[in-house]
Parts: structure tokens; sequence; C-alpha cells
């Protein structure tokens, strides 16, 4: 017999824990007879006389056996935990033996469907019953995802080990303060009256943008932009440009100074632009919404999907359970689709049967029992606000997204405003979104950061009251419809961090009352939207730009910015596409590989080409005179002579690269005539200029209303002061900025007006008297 079957087999975790269950109660044992003998002899040795070596004889006997006693059940203690941890690796192995069961048999019917479908696909008369079980075998999937589902979340629910993994943020911390809403000791305090009659004082209005904190968890941070978004959806505060504005700020201060929320403040940020609200009085605040029925809450005062005494439900990713008698519902159809005919059986036409839409709902939302998912979806009609609050796959069944005619705000995307890891939101299918043509009353549409819509459907220009489009970090968008121009009430479309935006419709110039306009890309694309025909907007007021091509012009864009009528706060950012070098670099490369594809060509004809074809796209670009016609073909003959002599088409990137300067050179003393719409501008961002010389434009004697300047990244060097002319910008950023060379004697004489100075990273501006953080300000200063 070898040596290897002689060593015994290995202990499974069973035996192991069989072990230690025996140690345990070994221990156990011990410590009982300790006790039982300390208590004996507490009790044959009880004082009855006065002798007082008895009394000590009895302290030392009961101290040692005490002692003896805790050295045992201090390992004990241990153990016992032990014991439960290997407790619930047994149970973890048991549900997923349990799950392979389970599954064993939905997997054969899904195979089913599969030779099902492959059989009816080589018969052309049944092309019709293809499609018929394409449905019946995506249900099916559903089925399966959901009973994986049931037993991973039995399983971390029922376990003491994995307990300390089921808060999150948005449903919840381990520090909130549960339950108070409903407890009779708080409503009577004093703080629940103190907080009732601030929340009495305010006027209707006031009351519902208050409660609107209520939804969120403890702590949580609420982007002021966000609370715009919601408000102005509601219908809770006018939408007259600064008018808005001007009742969003009024409304909040109110709230700050009566101590009913608090405000978020940042470094280096001379405003809040987040607020949150403290546990107890988020607690008063669920207590007077669910009284004014404006959201429905469980026990935990989470806020629920259940909206039959409210026109306003969420959804929130759910921490208990499925509902038992979903279980039970699944576990019956499973047992039906065991049947020999599963096809007829998949109808899903029998009396007490869900549809799919039905079946995806209750998964979404978790009713607990199945009258009220029934309500609900007789009800849809009636819902006026949806908000995603944790759920991270808000897709909808797609009948049931249709019939919600009565919605005003929808709200699917992502709200947080934490600077930690986002959460992840996704779609699987973007066919529901095509329910939007039934929704006219919709006002607010947000679908933040999700992801898993490269386009959005043609119906969605048919929402003919929406106000506000939010498709912010939207990482998969491509593309917008042709016919956005339809939305003729749209005061607000956020574009930024579409990264894959590759095409942007002409029709967005008839956006004839857009105020804001953020995430516009400058791209070279054919019939796409150019900064010129944006000037057509009357009524914009911010606009927000990202070039991603070496053509666009800052100098000739002053002409188009020029045109706006009311443009207020201007940004532009150079992406990776419009930084100069990487058109040169692409000529250079394209070159070399063409010469040596065509080496015995003539090198002269093609420079001579290339001349010309340089010499005309200066001609129509610039109107100028011989002289420079004759120094651009100076030029080209220059290269040309290159060319001959082995450059090959590297002279046609000569000849571009020389154009393109001359033609820069050409508009340095060219300056807009009109100069109505840069002298409204109040507030100018550039990020990552690209050059060292300031746009042509870029002056006190035309910016005079610009009180806000930011430069941040880029080669920049300078700035533009003619004749002395002085600005009257009061709040100067400059970040990260090499090239740029002041001091401060300069800038105060330059910048007479200035309040705030924030100097992060410019090696170059010197003398400066700004804090740690880089920052001055002058009302410090007088302190």
């Amino acid at each position: 017999m070898s040596s290897t079957d002689d060593k015994p087999p290995p202990l499974s975790i069973q035996d192991i824990n069989n072990i230690i269950t025996n140690l345990k109660n070994l221990l156990t044992s011990d410590c009982a007879e300790a006790e039982i003998i300390v208590a004996t002899n507490t009790a044959a040795n009880s004082p009855t006389g006065n002798e007082q070596d008895r009394t000590n004889k009895q302290d030392g006997d009961a101290n040692q056996a005490q002692e003896t006693n805790d050295k045992k059940k201090e390992p004990l203690y241990e153990l016992g935990k032990l014991c439960k941890e290997l407790d619930y690796m047994i149970r973890s192995f048991q549900n997923l033996e349990n799950l392979k069961n389970s599954l064993t048999e939905p997997f054969k019917t899904l195979e089913a469907n599969v030779n099902d479908i492959v059989s009816d696909l080589e018969k052309d008369e049944l092309r019709k019953q293809v499609q018929h079980n394409l449905r019946v075998f995506r249900n099916n999937i559903t089925r399966v995802k959901i009973l994986i589902l049931l037993q991973l979340q039995a399983a971390s629910i029922n376990s003491d080990g994995n307990r300390a993994l089921q808060t999150t943020f948005a449903t919840g911390e381990a520090g909130d303060l549960p339950y108070l809403y409903r407890q009779p000791i708080f409503e009577n305090s004093y703080y629940f009256k103190e907080i009732e009659e601030k929340y009495e004082s305010l006027d209707d209005r006031q009351k519902l943008c208050l409660l609107c904190f209520s939804i969120f968890p403890e702590n949580a941070e609420i982007k002021k932009r966000f609370l715009r978004f919601w408000w102005v959806g509601e219908n809770l505060i006018p939408q007259n440009g600064n008018d808005e504005m001007g009742d969003l700020n009024d409304t909040l201060t109110t709230f700050v100074k009566k101590r009913l929320i608090e405000p978020v403040l940042k470094k280096n940020r001379l405003q809040p632009r987040s607020y949150k609200v403290t546990p107890i009085v988020r607690s008063c605040l669920i207590h007077f919404a669910k009284k004014a029925r404006f959201f429905d809450y469980d026990p935990d005062g989470k806020p629920i999907m259940d909206f039959s005494s409210c026109n306003k439900a969420c959804m929130v990713k759910s921490e208990r359970a499925t509902a038992s008698w979903f279980a039970d519902y699944l576990k019956g159809n499973d047992k039906d689709g065991n049947s020999e005919k599963p096809k007829e059986q998949q109808q899903h036409q029998e009396q007490g049967k869900l549809s799919a839409d039905l079946v995806k709902l209750q998964m979404l939302f978790n009713f607990l029992n199945k009258e009220k998912l029934i309500s609900a979806s007789q009800q849809i009609d009636k819902l006026q606000t949806l908000f995603n609050l944790s759920k991270q796959f808000p897709d909808l069944p797609t009948e049931w997204f249709s019939k919600m005619t009565g919605i005003k705000v929808l709200y699917l995307g992502r709200w947080e405003a934490t600077a930690g890891q986002a959460r992840h939101i996704e779609v699987e299918d973007i066919e529901f979104l095509k329910g939007f043509k039934n929704m006219k009353n919709l006002r607010l549409l947000s679908l933040q950061g999700i992801s898993g819509i490269p386009k959005l459907p043609t119906t969605l220009c048919k929402l003919e009251n929406l106000r506000i489009l939010d498709l912010r970090a939207c990482h998969d968008l491509e593309k917008l419809p042709e016919r956005i121009g339809s939305l003729k009430k749209l005061t607000y479309l956020d574009l930024s961090e579409c990264y894959l935006l590759d095409y942007i419709p002409q029709q967005l110039n008839k956006l004839s009352e857009l105020q804001v306009l953020k995430g516009f890309v400058i791209l070279d694309a054919k019939n796409s939207c150019t900064l010129d025909d944006l000037s057509e907007l009357s009524s914009l007021r911010k606009l927000s730009v990202n070039v991603n091509t070496t053509k666009f012009n800052i100098d000739e864009a002053g002409d188009a910015l020029a045109k706006f009528q009311k443009l207020e706060k201007l940004r532009i950012a150079w992406g990776w596409g419009g930084m100069p070098g990487k058109e040169d670099s692409t000529l250079d490369s394209s070159s070399e590989q063409q010469q040596s594809k065509t080496k015995k060509k003539q090198a002269s004809s093609i420079s001579s080409a290339a001349a010309k074809a340089s010499t005309d796209k200066v001609n129509k670009g610039e109107e100028k005179g011989n002289r420079e016609r004759s120094a651009v073909a100076a030029a080209g003959e220059a290269n040309s002579k290159t060319a001959k002599l082995g450059g090959g088409l590297r002279g046609t990137a000569n000849i571009a690269l020389m154009a393109k300067k001359w033609r820069r050179l050409s508009m340095k003393g060219r300056e807009p005539q009109n100069l109505e719409g840069l002298e409204r501008l109040v507030k100018l961002d550039l990020q990552c200029f690209p050059r060292s010389e300031p746009p042509t434009w870029l002056v006190p004697r035309k910016m005079k209303k610009l009180t806000n300047l930011s430069i941040r990244g880029g080669r920049l060097g300078y700035l533009n002061h003619k004749d002395g002319q002085k600005w009257n910008v009061d709040t100067l950023r400059l970040k990260f900025l090499v090239n740029f060379k002041m001091n401060w004697k300069e800038m105060q004489q330059r910048f007479p007006n200035l309040k705030y100075l924030e100097n992060l990273r410019c090696p170059r501006i010197t003398f400066c008297p700004c804090d740690a953080n880089g920052v001055w300000q002058k009302f410090v200063q007088s302190k």
C-alpha cells in the first residue's frame, strides 16, 4: 500500500464544525460544573455565625472558582463566534445546492424554447410563430433571473454573517435614526413642536418645496441644480429666466434661515451648490409628507412605490426578500412549465396568471401583495411623479410605461452629489422609451448617468410640454433626434459628458425658448449644428461648448458670439480633438505612408496641385488683396520645390500648416463689427485654451459687463490690455497656467475691482498674497 493511501481523507466543513461543537459542549459542561461548585460552596458556607476565618476561606474558594470559570468562558466565546461563521458557510453551500436543483427544470424549458425557435426558423410558413416563441423565451429568461434573485436575497437577508454588507448610501446608512417619525414620544417632544411651528409658518408652495427633502437618505447632499429641475417640473417655481433663479434662491435662503436645511460649503466656493437635512429634521419632514400625502413611506421611513394614496412614487432598491405571494406564484409557474406541452401553457391566458409586464413590474417594485400590484397597474395614468432613488436597472414595462399619461416629472437618472464612486444605472433595452408619445404633460425628463442608451426615440419629439431635458453623462449616447426642434417649450438642455456624441442636428436652433444649453459639441461632421446656427436662439442665457475639431477658430467665433441677444454666461473647453498638433501629426504620418506607395510618381505635379488647393482655400476663407495671394503662392512654390526633392505629400502638410499660420496672423488685427453680444457677457470660462495669445475679442473695451473670468489649463501666456484699459472683473480664477505671466502689482492695476482671486499652480504669477489654498479675498484683508 502506498503512503498516499495511509493518509486520512480530508475533513469537511461539517466535520470541523462537529469537532468544534463537541469542544464547545465540553467547555460548557465544565463551566456549568464550576458554577455549581461555586453555588454549593456559597450555600453550604453561608454566614451562620461571626467566624472571620470561615468567611475569608469561603471568599477565597469562590474567587478561585470564578477565575477558573472566566478562563474557560473566554475560549468558549471565541469558539462560539467561529461556530456561527461555519454555520453560515454550511448554509451558503446548501443554498447553492438548492439553487442548482430549483433551476434544473427551468433550464430544460429554456432548452425546449430554443429548439422550437430553431425548428420554426427552418420553415417559412411559421415565421409569425417565431416572434411568439421569442416572447415566450424572453419571459422564461425573466422568470429564471427572478428565481436566482430570490435565492440570493433570501441568503443575504437571513444570514448574520452578511448583514454588515446590506446598507448602501441610497437606501440608508448604518447610523440612521429609524422609526422616529412614528414614535409618540418624539411627536410630543419640544423639538418636534419647534420644527412643526416653522413648517406651518411657510406658505403652501414653500411647504411642498421643503417636503421634497423627505425622500432622501440622512445627510445626503442634494444639488441645487437638481432642486431647480424638480421644482420646475412640479411647477413650484415659475420659469421666467432670472425670476426662476431668484425664486429658487429666495426659497432656499428661507429654509436656511429657519434652520430647516443646511448649506454644504465646499473649499473655494463662494456660494453653496448643495444642501442637506439633519436626521431629526428629516424625521419631522417624513411625518409631514405622509400626513400631506406627498409620498408614501414604509415603517422604516423610506419611500415606497405604492401610490394608491398619493400621486408620487419612488423606485427604491429593495432590501427585503421577494414577497411571499410572488415567490409562490413563480414556483407554481415553474411546475406548470414542466408539462409535456410548454407552448400552450406559456400563453399566459389562463385566469389568475400575470402578464409579462406585470411580472416585470413586480420584479422592479416588489409589492407586498397582488392586490397592490393590480391596483398600481390600473391607476398608472394618475401618477404625476416617478423618481429613481436607488434602482440600478430602471427598465419599465413597455405597456405600463405607455399608460403614464398624467406624468409630469420622470427622473430615472442619477441624482447623488457625493464625490465618491457614482451609482451605476443601466437599461437593457430602450424599447420602453417609445412610450414618450403619450406623455403630453411631461415637464421634466432626466436620464442622467444611464448607460445603454445609444440613441433617443423619435417619440421624444412629441413631448410638447417638456421644459427640462437632462441627458448628462449618458456615455453611450451617439446622436439626437433630427426633429428635436419640435420641443418648442424646452428651456434647459444638458448634454455634458456625452463623450460619444458625434452629431448634433441643425434643428437645435429651432428651440426658441431654450435658455440653458450645456455640452454643445463643435464637430467636423457634415450638416452638424454650428455656433453661428445657435446665435438664432434669442432666449439663450447660458452656453457651454466643447471643441472637438482643430478647424474651430476662436477669433472667428467672436463674430458668432456677437450675434447672441441675451447670452450672459459662456464656457468653452477644448477636448482632445480640438488641440493643435493632432492634425499636424496625422498629416505627417499619412504623407509617409503615401510616399511609400507612390515611389516613382512625379513629385512636382503632386506639390503643384497641393499648392493650388492651399491657395484656393486661403482665397475662399480670406478676402485679401493680391499681396496676400502672392505670399501664399510663394509659400506653395517653395514647398513644391521641396516636394520635388523627395518630400512627396509632406509638402502638402507644410503648405497647410503655413496657410493656417498665415490665416491666424491675418485674423489677429480683425475685430467683430457688432459688439452687443460680447458686451452682455457676465461670466466667461476658458478651459485648455490651445494658444499662447488670447482671442482678439477678449479685451476690456468689449467685455464691459464681465465680472467673472476663469481660465483653467492650456497655453495662454497673457491678457490684452490696450491703451491702459481696465477690467471690471471682481472674481478671477487662474488655474494650471504654466505660461501665464503677471505679478500682483500688475494685477491690481488691471483689475481694480478684484474681490476674489484663485491662483492655483501658475508659477509665473508672482507676489500674490494668497493663502495655502491659493485664494485671496478682499473682505478678508479688510478685516
